[in-house]
């Protein structure tokens, strides 16, 4: 299912609210998923159409497609060198930010990628042990008291078994870019304190869903919440291969975000965890991993 209208943010803006209407409802037919309303989030211009599904368990927004520029790019250096200049003579400034702005960080360096458009889950499934995700979040997909024996043990099986599947790490930094070129966290060019992650691990552990409340002083431009909160894993080798090339063994993946849910960070430098451009192989992080799942349209 392909539409002209969701190849880029600014043609989704350009539609009228008649064809963005009409959009969204044949999506919710297709996916099986209740269309909520097309409706701004943080943004005021931008209307996006929210869904819900698995008995109103969880919410996902039709996130429009675009090019982006996969990385930690020239504009968000200049942006962290002005954050980290007033902490210059601080013994632990190395730590704490010298090693980010240093030209050869492996972050560093952008490439064009193109992402399609697709329905996105508005915050991501706990924290947990990919071998161990039928105990901890099955119950999202068979329903609260339901058997989750009868899922696969595999994640990316069970998920596909529903219609999900684990973002690319391009479709992940797209979606927590907010589809804006060079914003450093999700929320922008800030590091989230302590009030706003409080106010994101709220909302992301409130299982009910169905709320008046938007999230809209918490969610980006997509209306999605709390990138960078949990590690959240994604389909592709962190080495950079292609995924669709075989089954690729979790530990050997790339995580996205993290430390944000543990918050006051214990190591120097650790926040930075909570940039965009951030990316780490899985490895290190197999028994604390987050899942945000996405569907594709078609």
């Amino acid at each position: 299912m392909a539409y002209e209208e969701l190849e880029t943010v600014a043609s989704w803006i350009a539609c009228s609210a008649e064809r963005r209407e009409a959009i969204a409802k044949e999506i919710a037919v297709s996916s099986g998923l209740e269309l909520e309303r097309v409706a701004p989030f943080a943004r005021e211009d931008l209307p996006l159409a929210s869904f819900f599904g698995l008995d109103g368990l969880m919410r996902f927004v039709l996130v429009p497609g675009g090019e982006i520029e996969l990385g930690l790019s020239d504009t968000e250096v200049r942006a962290l060198e002005s954050l980290a200049a007033p902490h210059r003579e601080s013994p632990t400034f190395e730590a704490d930010w010298g090693v980010l702005l240093r030209a050869d960080h492996p972050w560093r360096g952008t490439r064009r990628v193109r992402v399609a458009p697709m329905l996105f889950a508005q915050g991501s499934l706990g924290e947990f042990p990919p071998s161990g995700w039928r105990k901890e979040i099955g119950e999202f997909f068979v329903g609260e008291g339901g058997d989750v024996s009868v899922l696969p043990e595999d994640l990316d099986e069970g998920l596909a078994r529903f219609g999900f599947r684990l973002p690319r790490e391009a479709e992940w930094e797209h979606a927590a870019r907010g589809g804006r070129v060079g914003a450093l966290t999700y929320v922008g060019d800030v590091t989230p304190d302590k009030r706003l992650l409080r106010k994101l691990r709220i909302a992301l552990e409130d299982s009910e869903g169905r709320t008046e409340d938007r999230h809209a002083s918490i969610a980006n431009d997509f209306g999605l919440l709390g990138f960078g909160v949990h590690a959240e894993l994604c389909l592709d080798r962190f080495d950079g291969a292609d995924p669709t090339e075989g089954v690729v063994p979790y530990e050997e993946r790339v995580i996205r975000g993290g430390a944000g849910a543990t918050y006051p960070w214990q190591n120097p430098g650790e926040q930075h965890a909570l940039l965009t451009a951030s990316r780490q192989p899985a490895h290190g992080l197999v028994e604390a991993i987050g899942v945000r799942v996405v569907r594709s349209l078609g």
